[in-house]
């Protein structure tokens, strides 16, 4: 860490995940990071909490301190609170294992952005409510049309439709595990209801996984890892891949 100028909030929240996790908390940089549009990810390693970073992607320093320590989270509730991690067969392409990653940090978000909430930073970074207003836009025009805006992100069409319902399963567990200021409240509800009118194809897909996550306490480790589990079922994702503890 010591060739990053980071803030003392930062610093003290990487500390404290280095201490209790046992792991430190190392950087690498990087123009793909897998999806468009980001500036930081986490990537396994047996050692260390290894953080992705794109410096060329624009960011003000409170975005990119607040994507770090999200980042930084996703390590922390695989090393500290138990939660699974990826195991892939050898013969498995790197699209599919980029599609399930997809789907295991569509769960991960929701208690991720609430352990770095509860440690002093944003639960969403400054881009993320103007991009809601956009996707409402988008929606009001048909699935068609959205389908065009989210490949702007996603490299595949498989990719592509995991990463629209992810947006709707994020924004509802916003609404339904924070405490959000009426107005931001009243935005992220109205792209769930315009998500569930104009795309009712993926929709479908994405009541299921409500169903599936309001079952489970995914903010416990076991319960994480079942939920994951029955969400791959659910979309047969289940094939070459098996979820591990640490």
């Amino acid at each position: 860490m010591s060739t990053f100028n980071f803030s003392p909030k930062l610093n003290a929240f990487l500390n404290k995940i280095e201490s209790e996790t046992g792991h430190h908390v190392k950087f690498m940089e990087s123009s793909n990071l897998g999806i468009k549009g980001i500036a930081a990810a986490f990537q396994y390693h047996p050692q260390y909490i290894l953080i992705v970073l794109d410096r060329e992607y624009p960011r003000t320093r409170e975005d990119l301190e607040r994507s770090i320590a999200h980042e930084a989270a996703h390590g922390y509730i695989i090393y500290k609170m138990g939660f699974c991690r990826t195991k892939f067969n050898l013969d498995v392409s790197d699209e599919y294992k980029r599609d399930v990653q997809l789907v295991l940090t569509m769960v991960e978000d929701i208690v991720v952005n609430k352990i770095i909430s509860e440690n002093g930073f944003l639960p969403y970074g400054s881009e993320y409510l103007p991009m809601v207003k956009e996707e409402i836009k988008i929606a009001q025009q048909g699935e068609e049309a959205g389908e065009e805006f989210y490949h702007k992100f996603a490299a595949t069409p498989h990719l592509e439709a995991l990463l629209m319902i992810s947006r709707y399963i994020i924004a509802r567990g916003f609404l339904k595990y924070y405490e959000l200021i009426e107005e931001d409240y009243k935005l992220i509800e109205e792209f769930t209801r315009t998500f569930k009118k104009f795309y009712p194809d993926y929709y479908t897909f994405a009541i299921g996984i409500e169903g599936i996550m309001d079952k489970n306490d995914f903010f416990r480790g076991k319960e994480e890892c079942e939920t994951v589990w029955e969400i791959l079922k659910l979309l047969n994702m289940d094939q070459g891949v098996e979820l591990v503890r640490n």
